[in-house]
């Protein structure tokens, strides 16, 4: 038993050491941070720029605007950025109330006009501006406000016709709304000013800070969106624009970052102070963004944006005026504008940011393939002890082969069907291109094959058993002369 003890020792050492060569060769070791992390992930396309002293200091491009026309990234290609333009709306509305046109804390159904938050188990006035800006105004959701049939529809249909109404007390809890709480700012806005919303920010926010290439229209250098590993889609419309329009350039964004800065230094600060009752796993929320806080007592405030194909980031450090903004035009991306953002702020301020709650799913992941290793280990043990035995008849282990082969590719075609398409999404959800191994980091492929190897192995194993049954039998009747 100890030679078998040691022997699956050498085969365990060797094994940590390939994969560690295999790891490493992923990790890719050419190259700074960002061409480290870029090559990691491998989005379809991606922009990357990096602001020093509040000015753009380097603007990186990466893959493909359009893989199948070859055209490559450049800084005029446009991508959407999903929910930072949440942070361009909260932006307008603070500029409003400096102008003393807004005021964040009475009921925001004195502004409206088009439509209103309707009466049900909560008063809806008793919702304020704060609370839409901040997430707990107790909203329902309003999930398929991106749409390829809903151009023209307006803001004050589409809440209308999503039955937008308050599901639990204003101001008691945060809640992320996705579309219905900044579709109501950008009400809002056109109803104080009078102006169409998509006219007033491109009138008043956009063009005053030189984003040239920055609009709600999809025109332009426009990207290709890519789902899942690299499925090209169609670029859907934005019904609430206030809340996930905006169409960019990574050094337009990165513009805006630069205006967030100074605000946040000349600013009153209220947009960028946690807002009470904001905890969540996730950390706490602003006014449209999101600070963290360094050790040292610095600040630093980030927004990400998310929608199929699209994924972004804005970083700032107002102190300092650094920052660095990320788009890209891939699932493939989700992880890569978080991973970035950390590596970013490590490199730069001397301590990662990140975000807790991604953190936690990256640790179950580790968990996970942590735990998978060890049965591995434990049921290779038991096999190669067998082997030793002589329990294995290799002449009768085809039956073995054929289970543990049939069940692998089950195995296998199960797994596919479940993280690589978008089966579970158009089942339960009824939304298409939507897949599930985007909201996991590239290293949970390694639970997969250690399901794969694991099922192999018992299936080996569980014939093993039969075959020395059957042996069993066999000298059983042999030695009673098959009576």
């Amino acid at each position: 038993m100890k030679k078998i003890w040691k022997k699956t020792g050498r085969i365990v050492l060797v094994g940590a050491l390939a994969c560690a060569v295999l790891w490493s060769g992923i990790r890719h070791k050419t190259g700074d941070y960002i061409d480290r992390m870029e090559k990691k992930y491998d989005p379809v396309g991606a922009e990357v720029v990096l602001i020093e002293n509040g000015q753009i200091t380097e603007v990186r491009d990466y893959g493909y605007a359009d893989k199948e026309k070859k055209i490559k990234t450049d800084e005029n290609t446009r991508f959407r950025i999903a929910s930072i333009s949440k942070t361009m709306t909260a932006y307008a509305v603070m500029q409003l109330v400096d102008e003393g046109k807004l005021d964040l804390d009475v009921p925001v159904n004195q502004y409206l006009k088009q439509w209103k938050i309707p009466d049900g188990t909560y008063d809806g006035d008793q919702v304020t501006l704060r609370m839409l800006m901040s997430h707990t105004a107790g909203l329902s959701g309003c999930a398929d406000a991106v749409n390829e049939d809903e151009h023209g529809l307006l803001a004050a249909e589409k809440l209308t016709q999503a039955d937008v109404h308050i599901k639990t007390k204003p101001g008691s809890s945060f809640a992320y709304s996705e579309f219905a709480g900044y579709g109501i700012c950008q009400l809002v806005i056109e109803d104080v000013t009078g102006e169409k919303f998509e006219d007033y920010m491109q009138k008043e926010i956009f063009k005053p800070l030189g984003m040239d290439h920055t609009s709600y229209e999809k025109t332009g250098a426009m990207a290709v969106p890519y789902a899942g590993k690299g499925k090209p889609i169609a670029c859907n419309d934005v019904v609430l624009s206030g809340a996930g329009g905006v169409i960019t350039t990574a050094t337009d964004l990165a513009k805006f970052d630069i205006a967030l800065m100074d605000y946040a230094r000349r600013g009153n600060g209220e947009m960028f102070l946690a807002q009470k009752n904001t905890e969540s796993e996730a950390g706490v929320y602003g006014l449209g963004i999101i600070p963290r806080k360094l050790k040292d007592g610095r600040t630093v405030y980030e927004h990400n944006g998310t929608l199929t194909g699209w994924n972004a980031q804005l970083v700032l450090e107002p102190e300092s005026r650094s920052g660095i903004t990320i788009v890209t035009n891939s699932d493939k991306a989700f992880y890569f504008t978080y991973d970035l953002m950390e590596a970013w702020a490590d490199h730069t301020l001397g301590e990662p940011v990140a975000d807790p709650l991604l953190k936690k799913l990256e640790r179950m992941i580790l968990y996970a393939i942590i735990v998978g290793g060890i049965l591995d280990f434990c049921v290779g043990i038991t096999l190669f002890h067998g082997i030793k035995k002589k329990r294995l008849m290799e002449r009768k282990s085809v039956a073995g082969k054929v289970t543990g082969g049939l069940l692998s590719a089950f195995y296998c075609v199960a797994a596919y069907l479940l993280f690589y398409t978008d089966l579970p999404f158009r089942i339960c959800f009824g939304m298409a291109d939507n897949y599930l191994f985007t909201f996991f980091t590239p290293a949970f492929a390694i639970v997969l094959v250690e399901g794969f190897v694991m099922i192999l192995l018992l299936a080996f194993r569980m014939n093993q058993r039969k075959v020395k049954e059957k042996g069993k039998c066999a000298e059983y009747a042999k030695s009673t002369g098959g009576r």
